[in-house]
């Protein structure tokens, strides 16, 4: 791994403990996962990972529902490895044309990317390493393989997911692991060049074979005039060349062509055979030159009469006659024959005319297409039933005037006649089938991505350190208002402690004021009430209250000294009443008992009777 991707990595690990986890008041150190627990989460999640259809997989974001990881940090090295393996798939996804269901095998083969750099993080800068040269060849092979690219294509894209797949279900995954994938993928790939190969292969062959007939179609006759149209011919080699020579032509081209080396040496020996009957009499190069080709030639026209099963008995008479012929120029001797003048004239290389090559004469009515821009072997964009696939064109035959395009998996997928200019116009355009998007493109673009994440996080730094400062500040404030807060209530606290303070003196003074007006104004009932106390003297009327409410009147007759109890009496002499003299104060100061008359200076009469009669006890 170059120096500046570790320390790109290494800047951001920092900031994300700085934002994230340094603000924990746990050590948040001794909750890292583990990686025996890394590895469970990610055979947990192979399932999810693998069967993903976005075109963006973070395993970061899934590995936080696992639950008995959710929440903990993953340490430095493991956090690095997933996310950068995370964004150089991510990239190949976002920058590419690859079809949908080839985004299952990126997904494994990221998984596996995974759990191989979590051993070894170094080789992702190795362009040689196994894995790297591993997922170019995949990566290649998305660009070349779609849904368009035949059946074969998607047999070998099902083969390669499996690969793939047991690749990514491993729990360990080593070089030697993708070393054997390689070997693998090579095999696949080969394979299906080879098959792809045979159907291009069939698909040609038929094709030459329609060629070579309408090749023997067109040219058998055109030929065959070319031979025996001339000065002179004798009949019986007009009859021979027309109605027997033309069919073994005709063969000759349907199975071989109108250029092939078998065509062209039966023209030569047609040329051979004429000028051996017709060659002038007393000609001195004859015999030399009939020796070094005649013999030859005669024995290559049987043999294909006999290789197409055409002998009968008139060519068998035909080579009889021709060889006495042959003897008897030998011999020196004239021969005369039956001969027809023809008036025209035919080149002997007329079939071999520029109308041969010349191979497109665009209509004269229809809409104007280069098709000599048309490369053989280059691939098109070709709007085919409301479609557009991505095809090769296979072959421009100019005999039949028709372009064959193939799939990937060398299968047919149209052939246009070069009259339909109108359908070209509208429904082909040149395409680049070569990837656009390597493996390079994404380590450059990993930098950009932790360049771009890093600047992020310097900015949401800064944004918390502001965040600190502000609330470090605003705390400081908080702490200010609630000092100044705490010594204003203690202000108030002691304002109000002198108030009670002040208040409780007042009261207290108040009370003490209230306790002196009411003992003195108690002094005064007091006094008041002793005043009539002192009025109760034997003999004395009083108006007392009883318990119904009513008012009555009693007089005094006896205080006991003995009880201290006052005897009152109604005026029947009756005993109404005999209180001490603390309930006789009480009835006073109740004001239930009132004084109505007072009792006469004089000694009371009772007093006096029971004064003497203790005086004659006490003398006895």
């Amino acid at each position: 791994m170059s120096r500046k991707l570790r320390t790109l990595l290494k800047q951001n690990r920092n900031l994300e403990e700085k934002i994230f986890y340094e603000p924990r008041e746990t050590d948040w150190r001794e909750e890292l996962i583990t990686s025996q627990e890394l590895s469970d989460a990610l055979s947990c999640l192979s399932s999810q990972i693998i069967e993903s259809q976005s075109d963006e997989l973070c395993v970061l974001r899934m590995l936080n529902d696992v639950k008995n990881i959710t929440g903990r940090p993953l340490p430095t090295y493991e956090k690095n490895a997933l996310q950068v393996v995370e964004i150089l798939f991510n990239y190949l996804r976002e920058h590419s044309n690859f079809d949908p269901k080839y985004y299952h095998i990126l997904n494994s083969l990221q998984l596996a990317f995974t759990r191989l750099s979590l051993n070894d993080l170094s080789y992702l800068d190795n362009p040689k390493h196994v894995a790297v040269k591993f997922l170019e060849k995949l990566t290649t092979l998305g660009y070349h393989f779609d849904k368009d690219a035949g059946k074969l294509a998607q047999y070998f894209i099902h083969a390669i997911e499996l690969l793939i797949d047991r690749l990514a279900n491993r729990d360990h995954v080593t070089n030697q692991t993708f070393m054997m994938a390689d070997q693998k993928l090579d095999e696949y790939f080969e394979g299906f060049n080879d098959k792809a190969a045979a159907n291009v292969n069939k698909i040609l062959a038929d094709i030459e074979k329609q060629s070579r007939e309408a090749q023997a179609n067109e040219y058998t006759e055109q030929l065959i005039k070319s031979k025996t149209q001339g000065d002179e011919m004798p009949i019986f080699l007009l009859d021979f060349f027309e109605n027997h020579v033309s069919p073994i032509l005709y063969d000759t081209i349907a199975e071989h062509g109108v250029q092939s080396k078998q065509t062209q040496q039966l023209l030569t020996d047609i040329d051979t055979l004429t000028w051996s009957i017709t060659c002038p009499f007393g000609d001195p190069d004859y015999n030399k030159r009939f020796e070094a080709d005649v013999s030859d030639m005669m024995k290559r026209i049987y043999q294909l009469f006999e290789k197409y099963n055409k002998v009968n008995n008139y060519i068998q008479d035909f080579f009889i006659e021709t060889e006495d012929l042959h003897a008897r120029k030998l011999n020196g001797q004239r021969v005369n024959y039956d001969v027809m003048i023809s008036a025209d004239i035919f080149a002997d290389e007329e079939y071999e005319s520029n109308d041969i090559d010349s191979w497109y004469q665009p209509p004269q009515d229809s809409t104007f297409f280069d098709l000599e821009s048309l490369e053989e072997g280059k691939w098109y964009h070709l709007t085919h039933e409301g479609e557009e696939i991505r095809s090769k064109l296979l072959l421009i035959n100019g005999l039949s005037k028709e372009l064959y395009f193939v799939n990937l998996s060398g299968e047919l997928v149209v052939k246009v006649s070069f009259d339909d200019t109108d359908y070209l116009s509208q429904n082909l355009k040149p395409t680049q089938i070569d990837e656009q998007i390597r493996y390079q493109h994404a380590t450059k673009a990993l930098v950009r991505e932790l360049t771009c994440r890093l600047d992020i996080l310097k900015n949401e730094y800064r944004i918390l350190l502001d965040r600190r400062a502000r609330d470090l500040e605003e705390q400081k404030k908080q702490e200010e208002e609630a000092r100044i807060a705490v010594q204003r209530q203690i202000a108030e606290d002691r304002r109000q402690q002198i108030l009670k303070r002040q208040e409780e003196i007042k009261l207290e003074a108040e009370r003490q004021a209230e306790q002196r007006r009411l003992e003195e104004l108690d002094a005064k009932q007091r006094f008041h009430i002793k005043g009539i106390y002192r009025k109760l003297k034997p003999g004395a009327v009083i108006a007392y209250k009883c318990e119904s409410g009513k008012w009555k009147e009693a007089s005094l007759t006896l205080i006991s000294k003995t009880t201290q109890r006052h005897i009152f009496s109604d005026n029947k002499g009756d005993k109404v009443l005999e209180p001490t003299k603390q309930e006789v104060l009480e009835l006073i100061e109740k004001q239930h008992l009132k004084v109505l008359k007072q009792a006469d200076n004089g000694p009371d009469p009772l007093q006096s009777l029971v004064k003497e009669r203790r005086q004659k006890l006490s003398q006895m």
